[in-house]
C-alpha cells in the first residue's frame, strides 16, 4: 500500500494545531472539548502510525 507522505505530514500537523487551539479554548460544554479533542488525538495518534509504515516502507524499498 503506498501512503502519500506529503498528505500525512499535512494532516498530522493540522490535527496537532487544532488539538492545541481547542485545548486552550474555553468551552460552555466541557464534554463537547472532551469528544472534540479525543477525536483530534486518535487522528494524530492514526498519522503517527501511518507515518511509522511509510517510514518502515521507504526502509524495506531500499534494502
Amino acid at each position: 500500500m503506498k501512503i502519500n507522505k506529503d498528505l500525512v505530514d499535512a494532516t498530522m500537523m493540522l490535527s496537532f494545531i487544532i488539538l492545541v487551539l481547542v485545548g486552550t479554548t474555553d468551552f460552555s460544554n466541557m464534554l463537547l472539548k472532551e469528544i472534540t479533542m479525543g477525536g483530534l488525538a486518535l487522528l494524530s495518534l492514526a498519522m503517527i502510525a501511518l507515518r511509522v509504515v511509510q517510514l518502515r516502507q521507504e526502509t524495506n524499498s531500499y534494502s
